[in-house]
C-alpha cells in the first residue's frame, strides 16, 4: 500500500518523477491488463432464470441481488428475471416465507431456482387488541377460529362462523327468517338493562353489534362476507379485554379479513347454491275437527252449537300456502389477490341472495373489498382496506307468521267475488295470511362503507409507530306499506311509511410498539391514545288514506291524511389512553399488564373518566428440565389473570344528563305543542364495571398433536344500570342509577387433536363450558318485575329478577292435572271452578302457608332460559382426495317459555289450534293435562304447562367434498386448485321441544327476556351444492 501512495503522489504537481516508480506503474498496468480482461468479459454476459416453489408455481418479487454488490433484480410476473453478473459471481435469493439461497452462477448464461418454504421461523401467531403476541407468549384467554377451519363451509354470518367453535361462547339465532340477528354472550351476561352483545372489532374499526330486542331485527353483521374472513379471535378474559376498557366487559371479538400476499397473482372463484325448506311444521287441526271443538266449547259455555256437524267442510292449509317451499339460496365470490415483497393487494366481490322459506321475505348482498398495502421506503409503510355493501331485505311475509297457524281452516283463502276474505264464519275479522305475503311491503336498504387507512413507521430496530383512521358509514332505507286488501290497511284506507337512518363513526388510533429479544428476555411493549366519534341522524314520515294501492309509500304525499313527521339527532365520542406490557423470561415466565383510561360523553360529570388495568401471569412448565424429563408434554402452560373492564353500551346516548321531550296540550279546539322534562339528570352515572379472574391450564401432549385447555373463571359486575324508583316529589316515577350487581361463574373446556395423519386424516376438536349466572343484589329490593314483554299468553307477567337467582327466570303457576268432580272442585282451592277446568297448586298465603286459595302467593320459579351447559364437535376426515366434515352443537338444560302453546291451545272455538288438543279433557276422556274447550277463558297466565325443555343436539353441518387432482387440472393450464361439494344445513335436530326449533328468542338481544317462542320465523334445512377454484 505504501508503495501504491508513493506512485500516486509522483504525479502531483511539485514531485519530482523517480524511475523505480515508473517500472512499479508498468507492473500494474500489465497486471490489470490481463487480471480485469476476465471481468470485463463476464461483465458484457447476462444471467437469465426462472423462479418456482416446489409445487412448479412461479414467485413473483423475489429479490435477486449480486452478492457482495448492490447490483439486483425482482422477478416478473411470470417468476423470470435478467440480470448482468460476472461469470464467478454468487446470486442471492429472498422472498417472504421462502428460505433464502444462494446459487453460483459458474459461467452459466441460465440459472433456474427452487425455493422452499421457511418453516423453522414461523411461530403461531395470536391476534389480541392493538397487535399480535406469539402463541407460546399468550397470557390470556383467547379462542381462535381461523379460516381454515371452516374453509369451503357455506356460512352465512359472522356469528355463524364461531358458534360451537369458540369454548366459552353461546350464540342463538334469534329466527330462521333471512338476515335475521343473533344473540351472543360470552362467559355468560352480565348486563339487566345495559347491552350484553360483545364488542366486534373489525380490521381495527370497533362496531357494536346490537340487534335490537326483536326476533325479527337485521343482523348489523350482515354486511359482511364471511369468505373475506381470514381469522377471528374471542377475547374472553380482562387480561385480553382491559385493552378495550369501558367497552370490553362483554368480551370482543376480533375480526381480520384477508389480505394480498406477496408471490404469484391469484384468483379464486367460489360458489354455492342449493334449496331451503322448513325443518318442522306445526300439526294443527283440520276444518272438520275444527268445527267440531268450536261446537264443543260453545256448548260448554251454555252456548248452541256453531257449525252443521253433518257438512264436512273443506280445509285451508294456511302453512302450506305461505311456505315457499324449495327457497332458493345461492352464493358467489370473485376474489384476485397477489404482489411483491414491497407491495401487496386483495380485491373482491361477493354476491348473496336468500329466499325465505315464508313468502315475501328475502335478502340480497353485494360487496365489494380491497385492501392494498406498500412498503414505501426501509421502515416505513401504508396500507389501506375498504368494504362496501348494500344489503336488500324484505320481511313483509312476518306479519303472517302468527295468523298462518291460527287462521281459521274451514274459510277460503278469497270469498265468492275474488276478493281476499277478512271475516271467519262467525263474522269476526282475521287477517288474512295470503293478502299479508302477496300484498303488504316491508323492504329495508342499508348501504354500509367500512375501512380505514394507516401509517406504519419502523422508527429503528422494533420500535414502530402506527397511526390508522377508520370509518364506519351506514345509511338504512326503510319503506313499508300495509294495503287496503288487509283490515288493518283497510280501515285507514291504505297505511305508508319511509324513513331513513344514517350513522357516521369514525376513529383515530395512534400506538408505539415496542418489540425486542434481549438475550432470554422477550419484551412486547404497547402505548397508545386512542378516539371514537359517532352521529346517527334519523327522518320518518307516513300517510294513510289513499286513493288506491298502486303508489304504496312512493307518494306519501297523495295520502290524505298526513302522519306526524319525525326527526332525531343524537351524538357521543371517546377518548382513551391505553398502555400494555407483556415480558417473557427464557420463554418460561411471562407477566403481561395492561391499562385504558376511557373519557365518555355519555356518562355524569362527576364520572366521565374510568380506568381499567388488568395483569396476568403465565409459566411454561414444559420448558423445565423436571417436566421435559417426564417425556409426557409437548406443551405446560398455567396462565392467571384478573382485571377490571367495563360496559358502556345499551342505555342510550344521553342517559346521565336532564332531557326535554315535546308534549301536546288541548285548550278548546286548539292543539298546543311544548316541551317538558322526560329524564331526571344523574352527574354521578358511570359505566358497569365488571371484575374477572381466570385459571387457565394447556396441554399439549404427542407432539402437540393432541391439545386440552382448561379455563376456571370468575365475574362480578357492580354498579348495575338500573331504573329505580325515586321520590314522586322529583315529578318523575324512576331514574337511571348505578345499583346491583350480577355474578357469572364456570368452566370452558377445548380438546383439539389429529388422531390421524397420512393418505387418511382426522382432525377433531371438542369444546363444552359451563356457566353460572346469579344477581346478587337488586338496589336493596328482593326482586323486580323487569318492564316490557309481549301483553299475551302470559308472557308479560312470567318475567322476574330475583335476588340469588340467575337472569332469565320464568314465573308463575304450577298446574296439577284438571278437576275431574264437583268433589274435587268443593275441597280445592278454586271453589269457582268446572270440571275439566286446570287445577292449580295452592303453595302459599300472605302468612307463606297454604291458604285454600289461588293468588300471586302461589306464583313460583318455573323455568329458567340459561344451559346447564353448551358447546360444540367438529371432526373432519379426509382420504386422498375426499373429505367430510361433520359439525355438531348442543345445549342442555335451558328452558323455553312456548307462548305458541298457550295461544294453539286456548280451545274457545276461534282460532285453529294444536292437534294436541285432541287430548282435551272431556266426561269421557279425564286423564289429560289439557282442560275443557271452552269459549270464555280467564285471564291467560303464566303456568309450568307452556315451560319446555330446550336443550338439543343439532348436527348443524355435514359436508362432502372433492378435490380435483392435479395431473387433471394441468391439461387445463389455468385451473391450479378445484374442489366440488355437498353439504346438509340443520338436516338433524334432536330435542324434546314441541315448537319449531329450540334455538329461538322472541325478544332477540333482551338479556331479560331471553327463551321467550312466539309466533317466530321457523328454522331452515338447507341442502346445498358448492364449487371452489383457483387460478
Amino acid at each position: 500500500m505504501k508503495h501504491m501512495i508513493d506512485l500516486f503522489d509522483s504525479f502531483k504537481p511539485g514531485k519530482r518523477f523517480r524511475p523505480g516508480n515508473f517500472s512499479l506503474m508498468v507492473c500494474l498496468l500489465v497486471l490489470g491488463m490481463f487480471g480485469f480482461s476476465s471481468y470485463g468479459y463476464a461483465q458484457d454476459g447476462w444471467v437469465t432464470g426462472t423462479v418456482t416453489t416446489k409445487q412448479g408455481e412461479t414467485l413473483i418479487g423475489v429479490s435477486v441481488l449480486e452478492k457482495g454488490t448492490l447490483n439486483g433484480v425482482t422477478t416478473d410476473v411470470n417468476g423470470k428475471y435478467s440480470i448482468r453478473v460476472s461469470g464467478n459471481a454468487v446470486l442471492q435469493f429472498s422472498f417472504v416465507g421462502m428460505k433464502k439461497q444462494e446459487v453460483g452462477v459458474n459461467n452459466r448464461s441460465l440459472v433456474n431456482v427452487v425455493m422452499e418454504e421457511e418453516t423453522e421461523n414461523l411461530e403461531e401467531v395470536v391476534v389480541i387488541g392493538y397487535g399480535v403476541v406469539r402463541k407460546r407468549d399468550l397470557t390470556g384467554a383467547v379462542s381462535s377460529v381461523s379460516a381454515e377451519s371452516v374453509k369451503g363451509l357455506p356460512v352465512k354470518s359472522v356469528d355463524q362462523m364461531i358458534q360451537g367453535r369458540a369454548s366459552g361462547v353461546f350464540m342463538v339465532q334469534n329466527s330462521g327468517m333471512p338476515g335475521a340477528g343473533a344473540t351472543v354472550r360470552i362467559r355468560g351476561g352480565n348486563s339487566i338493562s345495559g347491552g350484553n352483545e360483545p364488542l366486534y372489532v373489525i380490521d381495527g374499526v370497533p362496531v357494536y353489534a346490537q340487534a335490537g330486542s326483536s326476533q325479527t331485527t337485521l343482523s348489523p353483521l350482515n354486511t359482511i362476507a364471511t369468505s373475506d374472513i381470514e381469522s377471528i379471535e374471542v377475547l374472553k378474559d380482562a387480561s385480553s379485554t382491559a385493552i378495550y376498557g369501558a367497552r370490553g366487559a362483554n368480551g370482543v371479538i376480533l375480526i381480520t379479513t384477508k389480505k394480498g400476499k406477496a408471490g404469484r397473482t391469484s384468483v379464486s372463484f367460489d360458489m354455492y347454491a342449493g334449496f331451503q325448506n322448513i325443518r318442522k311444521k306445526y300439526k294443527l287441526l283440520n276444518a272438520a275437527e275444527f268445527e267440531q271443538l268450536a261446537n264443543e266449547a260453545s256448548v260448554n259455555g251454555g252456548g248452541q252449537a256453531i257449525y252443521d256437524p253433518n257438512v264436512i267442510p273443506e280445509t285451508t292449509d294456511w302453512q302450506k300456502l305461505v311456505r315457499n317451499d324449495n327457497a332458493l339460496t345461492q352464493n358467489y365470490q370473485l376474489s384476485i389477490s397477489g404482489g411483491d415483497e414491497k407491495t401487496k393487494f386483495l380485491t373482491s366481490f361477493n354476491y348473496q341472495t336468500q329466499d325465505g322459506i315464508i313468502k315475501a321475505t328475502e335478502l340480497e348482498r353485494m360487496t365489494f373489498r380491497g385492501n392494498l398495502e406498500r412498503i414505501v421506503c426501509h421502515g416505513l409503510k401504508f396500507g389501506t382496506n375498504l368494504s362496501l355493501a348494500h344489503v336488500t331485505t324484505n320481511k313483509a311475509g312476518v306479519s303472517a307468521l302468527e295468523m298462518m297457524l291460527v287462521a281459521p281452516p274451514n274459510i277460503p283463502v278469497k270469498d265468492a267475488e275474488g276478493k281476499y276474505t277478512k271475516q271467519n264464519r262467525l263474522g269476526e275479522i282475521f287477517t288474512n295470511p295470503m293478502a299479508v305475503v302477496n300484498d303488504k311491503v316491508d323492504k329495508n336498504k342499508q348501504l354500509r362503507v367500512l375501512g380505514n387507512a394507516f401509517g406504519e413507521w419502523e422508527i429503528i430496530k422494533g420500535l414502530t409507530f402506527k397511526s390508522t383512521i377508520g370509518l364506519d358509514l351506514i345509511h338504512s332505507d326503510n319503506r313499508s306499506y300495509t294495503p287496503m286488501t288487509i283490515n288493518a290497511g283497510e280501515i285507514v284506507n291504505g297505511d305508508g311509511n319511509a324513513s331513513n337512518d344514517k350513522t357516521y363513526t369514525w376513529v383515530n388510533e395512534n400506538t408505539l410498539t415496542y418489540i425486542r429479544d434481549f438475550g432470554p428476555h422477550a419484551v412486547n411493549a404497547l402505548v397508545g391514545f386512542t378516539q371514537q366519534g359517532s352521529r346517527w341522524e334519523m327522518m320518518k314520515a307516513g300517510a294513510q288514506g289513499f286513493l288506491n294501492d298502486n303508489l304504496q309509500m312512493n307518494d306519501l304525499g297523495s295520502g290524505t291524511v298526513v302522519k306526524t313527521p319525525s326527526t332525531g339527532v343524537s351524538e357521543w365520542s371517546l377518548m382513551s389512553y391505553l398502555a400494555r406490557i407483556n415480558y417473557s423470561y427464557n420463554g418460561k415466565y411471562m407477566l403481561t399488564a395492561s391499562f385504558r383510561a376511557d373519557g365518555s360523553s355519555r356518562f355524569g360529570a362527576n364520572n366521565r373518566w374510568g380506568y381499567f388495568p388488568s395483569a396476568a401471569v403465565a409459566w411454561r412448565a414444559s420448558e423445565e428440565g423436571f417436566i421435559k424429563d417426564l417425556n409426557v408434554f409437548s406443551n405446560l402452560k398455567i396462565r392467571l389473570s384478573h382485571g377490571w373492564i367495563g360496559n358502556q353500551d345499551g342505555i342510550g346516548t344521553y342517559p346521565s344528563i336532564a332531557l326535554l321531550d315535546k308534549m301536546a296540550a288541548v285548550f278548546g279546539d286548539t292543539k298546543y305543542m311544548g316541551y317538558g322534562p322526560s329524564q331526571v339528570a344523574n352527574p354521578d352515572l358511570k359505566w358497569e364495571t365488571t371484575r374477572q379472574t381466570d385459571l387457565g391450564i394447556d396441554f399439549g401432549f404427542f407432539n402437540n398433536r393432541l391439545n386440552l385447555t382448561a379455563d376456571f373463571y370468575y365475574k362480578k359486575t357492580t354498579d348495575l344500570l338500573l331504573n329505580v324508583k325515586i321520590p314522586a316529589t322529583s315529578g318523575f316515577d324512576s331514574a337511571l342509577k348505578n345499583v346491583g350487581s350480577v355474578e357469572n361463574k364456570g368452566l370452558e373446556l377445548s380438546l383439539s387433536g389429529d388422531p390421524f395423519v397420512g393418505d387418511f386424516s382426522w382432525n377433531s376438536s371438542f369444546n363444552i363450558t359451563f356457566n353460572r349466572n346469579k344477581v346478587l343484589s337488586l338496589g336493596g329490593e328482593e326482586s323486580i318485575v323487569p318492564a316490557g314483554g309481549n301483553k299475551s299468553q302470559g308472557m308479560d307477567v312470567s318475567r322476574l329478577l330475583k335476588v340469588g337467582e340467575p337472569i332469565g327466570i320464568f314465573y308463575g303457576f304450577v298446574g296439577d292435572g284438571t278437576f275431574s268432580t264437583t268433589d274435587d272442585i268443593k275441597n280445592s282451592a278454586q271453589p269457582k271452578a268446572k270440571p275439566g277446568d286446570i287445577r292449580f297448586k295452592d303453595f302459599s298465603g300472605s302468612d307463606g302457608k297454604p291458604d285454600n286459595k289461588i293468588d300471586d302467593y302461589d306464583r313460583k320459579i318455573i323455568g329458567c332460559a340459561q344451559p346447564d351447559f353448551y358447546g360444540g364437535f367438529t371432526n373432519t376426515f379426509s382420504y386422498k382426495n375426499f373429505d367430510l366434515n361433520v359439525f355438531i352443537v348442543f345445549s342442555y338444560g335451558n328452558d323455553i317459555y312456548n307462548a305458541n302453546k298457550a295461544r294453539l291451545e286456548d280451545m274457545q272455538g276461534t282460532w285453529n289450534q294444536s292437534r294436541n288438543v285432541l287430548n282435551r279433557w272431556t266426561p269421557e276422556h279425564q286423564n289429560t293435562p289439557v282442560p275443557r274447550a271452552l269459549t270464555a277463558k280467564a285471564t291467560s297466565r303464566s303456568w309450568d304447562y307452556l315451560i319446555e325443555d330446550g336443550s338439543y343436539l343439532r348436527i348443524q353441518n355435514i359436508q362432502l367434498g372433492y378435490t380435483i387432482p392435479e395431473k387433471i387440472l394441468k391439461k387445463t393450464r389455468l385451473i391450479r386448485s378445484a374442489r366440488v361439494y355437498a353439504s346438509l344445513q340443520n338436516f338433524f335436530t334432536f330435542t324434546n321441544y314441541s315448537g319449531y326449533d329450540p334455538e329461538v328468542s322472541l325478544y332477540g338481544q333482551d338479556n331479560v327476556g331471553m327463551g321467550y317462542d312466539y309466533g317466530s320465523y321457523p328454522s331452515v334445512k338447507t341442502v346445498l351444492f358448492g364449487l371452489n377454484l383457483n387460478f
